[in-house]
């Protein structure tokens, strides 16, 4: 198990590249959901 694990370096790289997508879909997801719940 302690060959190289191209898996690793897939999701670093993916990661790398689209975290700042991530993080502004979380903090939109969160904006509507507290919008949402202080309209109803």
């Amino acid at each position: 198990m302690a060959r190289f694990d191209p898996w690793k370096v897939f999701l670093k790289r993916e990661w790398n590249r689209n975290w700042p997508f991530l993080v502004g879909f979380a903090i939109t997801g969160a904006l509507v959901t507290k919008l949402t719940a202080s309209l109803t």
